[in-house]
C-alpha cells in the first residue's frame, strides 16, 4: 500500500471519522518500518499543538494511539501538504538503495525506515540506514522531484557527542 492510499484508508474509517470530531490535528508525518513484520504497515501521525495521535494503517485493521509525547526536534513540527507527495515510496527507496551501494556497498543493513515530513527544506522522504558497522546512512529525497536534497553517513558514536 502506498502512502497516499494508506491515507485515504484512514479518513474513510470511523476511527478517523470519530477521532476528527473532537480533534483539530493536522497530519504531520508519515512513517513506515521497512521489515517483513511491517510491511503493509503505515504510522500516519496528526499533531494537535501538544501530542501527536498516531494511526496505525494497514488494509486489515487501524489502531489508534493517541496523545504520546513529542520528541525533541531543532524544527517545528509543520503540516505535511500530501499534495507535495508526488514521487512513490518504492520510487524515494529506489533512490536510496542504488545511492547506497554505489558510495557505500560494504556497509550491511540491519534496519531500515523512512518518514514523510515536512522540513525547512521541503517535504522529504527522511530515510535512515541501520548498518552492522554502527554507522547510519540518512537520505533526504525531496517528495516532489525524487531527486536527493541531503545526505549524512556517521558512527553512532559520533550521535552521541552531539
Amino acid at each position: 500500500m502506498e502512502f497516499h492510499d494508506a491515507l485515504k484508508h484512514l479518513e474513510k474509517s470511523k476511527e478517523f471519522v470519530d477521532w476528527r470530531k473532537e480533534h483539530k490535528g493536522f497530519l504531520a508525518h508519515a512513517f513506515k518500518l521497512l521489515d517483513e513484520a511491517n510491511a503493509d504497515t503505515w504510522q500516519l501521525g496528526y499533531y494537535d499543538g501538544s501530542t501527536i495521535t498516531t494511526f496505525v494503517v494497514s488494509a486489515r485493521f487501524i489502531e489508534v494511539i493517541a496523545n504520546q509525547e513529542i520528541l525533541k526536534s531543532e524544527h517545528a513540527i509543520e503540516e505535511l501538504d500530501v499534495s507535495n507527495v508526488k514521487v512513490s515510496s518504492e520510487a524515494a527507496l529506489k533512490t536510496a538503495r542504488e545511492y547506497h551501494i554505489l558510495h557505500y556497498a560494504r556497509e550491511m543493513t540491519l534496519k531500515q525506515f523512512f518518514i514523510i515530513q515536512k522540513l525547512p527544506i521541503g517535504v522529504v522522504y527522511n530515510i535512515t540506514f541501520f548498518f552492522q558497522s554502527m554507522k547510519t546512512l540518512n537520505l533526504k529525497i525531496d517528495a516532489h522531484s525524487g531527486k536527493i536534497v541531503q545526505e549524512s553517513f556517521q558512527s553512532l558514536m559520533e550521535l552521541d557527542k552531539k
